[in-house]
């Protein structure tokens, strides 16, 4: 990293993040400018102050009981969602009522919301899961979906199991509308698409849309060009937001 980078970052961002990250960034200069610059973007397509996005990843980071907890249990996940820090951060900063969230496995992703929205003090997470169908996350034996899930914050969850094909229909009928959705489900091109030409239409004006394993196959960046959206990647992550103007058929609202 050339060192007038390492100034941008100085004017850029809080203290803190540069004393945490500083280091990092002569150790691994092409990891910590990565680091940088997918925050970055995240806050950016996100609609959020990345100071504060960033600030929410500090939080996250220094939360000693809930970092402990999930350190005890991934020993047993043969999957880990890797871009949890950037869901919780985005989770706090837009402070939702509503998320509906497809794909929930082992739980990690859907620990993370729910940890946000406690830090919130409101909002509520609806999941569905279909068990030990898509490949690569697989719950260890023993264990139902979301067994990860600390108890303490799954009062503000509601859990399905079963086929979003068959599920998320109904379920985001009768919600009416989502101020964010998240797929991590059945990866397949005809799922996503299916998923997300269901949650666009209900997806609040302004709300996010928001996919792991984008970089599978093309049904994000052809559902984005479909309905004019500015998408960013953050590594598999795939995050646009709904613009206030933007105009869905009818035909999700009324699919069964």
């Amino acid at each position: 990293m050339r060192l007038s980078n390492v100034q941008q970052m100085k004017q850029s961002f809080p203290a803190w993040s540069l004393a945490h990250d500083f280091g990092r960034a002569f150790v691994n200069p092409r990891g910590a400018w990565n680091l940088l610059r997918r925050w970055v973007l995240l806050a950016h397509h996100a609609g959020l102050p990345y100071a504060e996005v960033m600030r929410y990843r500090r939080e996250l980071r220094d939360d000693a009981e809930f970092q402990g907890h999930l350190k005890r249990c991934l020993v047993d996940v043969p999957y880990i969602f890797p871009e949890t820090a950037e869901v919780y951060a985005v989770v706090r900063a837009i402070k939702p009522g509503v998320i509906v969230e497809t794909g929930v496995a082992s739980g990690l992703s859907s620990a993370h919301i729910l940890r946000a929205l406690a830090a919130n003090g409101t909002g509520t997470l609806h999941s569905i899961d279909l068990p030990n169908v898509q490949q690569g996350s697989v719950l260890p034996d023993g264990r139902a979906s979301g067994w990860i899930v600390p108890d303490s914050l799954r009062f503000r969850w509601k859990l399905q199991i079963g086929d979003s094909r068959k599920l998320l229909p109904d379920l985001l009928r009768t919600l009416g509308h989502v101020d964010i959705f998240l797929h991590d489900s059945d990866h397949s091109y005809e799922n996503m698409s299916f998923e997300f030409e269901q949650a666009f239409p209900r997806l609040k004006h302004g709300g996010l849309l928001m996919s792991d394993d984008t970089h599978l196959h093309g049904a994000w960046d052809d559902f984005c060009v479909k309905h004019d959206l500015r998408p960013t990647r953050v590594g598999h992550l795939g995050v646009t937001r709904k613009p206030r103007n933007a105009r869905t058929s009818s035909s999700a609202r009324s699919a069964h």
